[in-house]
């Protein structure tokens, strides 16, 4: 009988969360075995291993395979069918729907480019990586030997890396020289976007949607308070050559129609800005948030208001100055 070997010894290690730790040794050094411990494959023959302060020493496989995926059955690979390259595979819920597969109990088999795997495991949630939900995952082992190692057929190999908010840039800019320095081109890190550079660009985004929207519901209240106006004139043609005829000059009659276009225009602004500010009120008060209501907004609204109804007049009102008392007369 050959004599143990230990693979890893004397590994004191404390990660914390959003840290970044780069195993590098040569090889046969133990990089695999303490990632396998990790990653809960592999019981550690002595010591404590505590993720997220849990405590792992006594745990069943049944309750080690539960921290590393929420499952809706089976279980999950540990080291066996790993190390010996079973023909078992775990289904995403998705996939698992999609192929027909809801229990587990009569071990339904499935198969893929003609090689038959035996359902294990339904998983039924993930922190990340949706697409699990939709595919079919088998051991590391037994994707070697079915089809060989990653990278040489399809994609390249990738790994997640867990970094605090804001500092996956700086992070993949220094990975490929902590995982290889000696060949950092081998590898290649892609960073999210930064959250708040995501934030700013949606706010933009969304700023420019509502200021386009704005605009056209300014053209159209502009349009509208026009045609008011205009209707009016051709309805009160008497009544201007009535206040032309004593005297009144054409600069009366406009500023009078000019004053009235301004006044629809001031109203409607001061209603929809208290309608808007009940409205944000009303859903923050539901929602329990902090209302935020810059004053400007308040006061600009009827401003513009009374600008815009200044504008859509100006025609009407040209139009009512340049009717003749006689030709209102007639009419």
């Amino acid at each position: 009988m050959e004599p143990p070997v230990t693979a890893v010894r004397s590994c004191d290690l404390t990660v914390r969360g959003g840290e970044c730790v780069a195993v590098v040794g040569a090889s046969g050094s133990g990089k695999s075995s303490l990632l396998n411990v990790i990653g809960l494959l592999d019981r550690p023959t002595s010591g404590r291993y505590r993720p997220d302060g849990i405590e792992t020493t006594g745990l069943s496989d049944a309750e080690r395979t539960e921290l590393r995926a929420t499952l809706r059955g089976g279980r999950l690979f540990d080291s066996v069918p790993d190390g010996r390259a079973e023909p078992v595979a775990v289904l995403g819920s998705g996939a698992a729907r999609r192929l027909g597969v809801s229990r587990l109990d009569r071990r339904p088999v499935i198969f893929i480019g003609g090689t038959p795997f035996t359902v294990i495991g339904i998983i039924g949630d993930v922190e990340r990586k949706a697409e699990v939900l939709s595919s079919v995952v088998v051991p590391r082992g037994t994707a070697h030997r079915t089809w060989g190692p990653p990278g040489k057929r399809d994609q390249p190999a990738r790994v997640i890396v867990d970094t605090e908010p804001g500092a996956a840039a700086d992070v993949a800019g220094q990975l490929p020289l902590a995982l290889r320095p000696d060949r950092p081109d081998v590898l290649r890190a892609v960073a999210p976007p930064d959250p708040r550079t995501l934030r700013n660009d949606v706010s933009t985004d969304l700023d420019g949607l509502f200021l386009l929207l704005s605009g056209v519901s300014l053209a159209i209240g502009t349009v509208g308070i026009a045609n008011t106006t205009l209707i009016a004139v051709l309805e009160r043609t008497g009544e201007i050559g009535l206040r032309r005829a004593p005297g009144a000059r054409r600069r009366h009659v406009v500023a009078q129609f000019l004053a009235e276009s301004a006044l629809i225009g001031g109203v409607g602004g001061l209603v929809g800005a208290a309608v808007g500010v009940v409205t944000v009120v009303g859903v923050a008060v539901v929602q329990r948030w902090t209302p935020v209501l810059p004053l400007t907004v308040a006061v600009l609204a009827p401003v513009i208001g009374l600008v815009t109804g200044l504008v859509a007049g100006v025609c009407p009102a040209l139009r009512a100055a340049r009717i003749e008392p006689v030709d209102a007369f007639r009419h």
